[in-house]
C-alpha cells in the first residue's frame, strides 16, 4: 500500500500585478528506511489562475531510497498565480512478495488528466489514457486512413485490435480541435522512448447503447 510521505503547496507571483516569472522548484523528500518511492501526484492548487503553468521536469526513479528529488518547471503571466499541490508516495515491500502491477488508468477530461499522464511518462511508469464517447470515435475517423487494414476490424463490435502509435498519428491528432493536447501527450510518450500502443473497444450495453472507448498504452518508457 502506497503512504503518502510528502504533501505540500508551493506558489509563484500575485494576481494583483503585472510582474510575470519562470523557475524551478528543487523538492528533497526523504523516504522513510525500509521503504521504496512508489510515485508522485501534482495538481493545480487552491489561487492557481490566469496565465501560469507547472510541469514536471525531474521524478525520482522507481523504488528508489534515501534522500529523492523532484524538480518542477513553473511560470506566470502577468495578473497570474502559479500554485501546485505536490503529493509524494512511498510503499512498503514485504520480503519474498511481488510487488503488485495495477496499471493506472486516466480518463482524458477528468481532473487533472494531463499533469497525471505526463507526470507517469516522466517517472516512467506504465499507465493506461481513456478516451471515451463520441472523442473515440473522433480517433478512429483519424487513424482509419493512416491504418485502414487495421482499424477496419476495429469496428467490430467487442472485438479489440491493437495498433501502434506512430508520430504520423501524432502529428495528425495534434490537428483536431478538443484532442490536439492528447497528440502532444502522445507525441511527448514517444520523444520519451515510450512504446505506445491502441485498442479501439466497442460494446452494446443491455440498453442497447454503443459504448465506445480508445484506449492507449504507454510502457517501457526511457527503456
Amino acid at each position: 500500500m502506497a503512504k503518502l510521505i510528502y504533501n505540500k503547496t508551493k506558489s509563484h507571483g500575485n494576481p494583483s500585478t503585472p510582474a510575470s516569472g519562470a523557475g524551478v522548484d528543487k523538492i528533497k523528500v526523504s523516504v522513510p528506511s525500509g521503504q521504496k518511492f512508489s510515485h508522485l501526484k501534482i495538481s493545480a492548487a487552491s489561487g492557481h489562475s490566469g496565465a501560469a503553468t507547472f510541469t514536471v521536469t525531474k521524478a525520482p526513479k522507481a523504488n528508489a531510497s534515501g534522500n529523492i528529488e523532484t524538480k518542477v518547471m513553473w511560470t506566470n503571466g502577468p495578473w497570474s498565480k502559479c500554485s501546485y499541490k505536490l503529493r509524494v508516495y512511498s510503499k512498503v515491500q514485504q520480503p519474498g512478495t511481488p510487488p503488485p502491477t495495477p496499471k493506472p488508468v486516466v480518463v482524458f477530461g477528468s481532473p487533472n488528466w494531463y499533469n497525471l499522464t505526463t507526470g507517469y511518462i516522466t517517472q516512467k511508469i506504465p499507465f493506461r489514457l481513456r478516451v471515451e464517447g463520441p472523442d473515440a470515435m473522433k480517433l478512429v475517423n483519424i487513424i482509419n486512413p493512416i491504418n485502414t487494414h487495421l482499424v477496419m476490424r476495429r469496428i467490430v463490435i467487442n472485438e479489440p485490435a491493437t495498433i501502434v502509435i506512430t508520430g504520423i498519428i501524432c502529428l495528425t491528432i495534434l490537428g483536431v480541435v478538443g484532442l490536439a493536447v492528447v497528440g502532444g501527450v502522445l507525441l511527448y510518450a514517444i520523444n520519451q522512448g515510450c512504446t505506445t500502443t491502441a485498442i479501439y473497444n466497442t460494446d452494446i450495453s443491455l440498453s442497447g447503447n454503443l459504448a465506445q472507448a480508445m484506449e492507449f498504452d504507454f510502457d517501457n518508457c526511457g527503456a
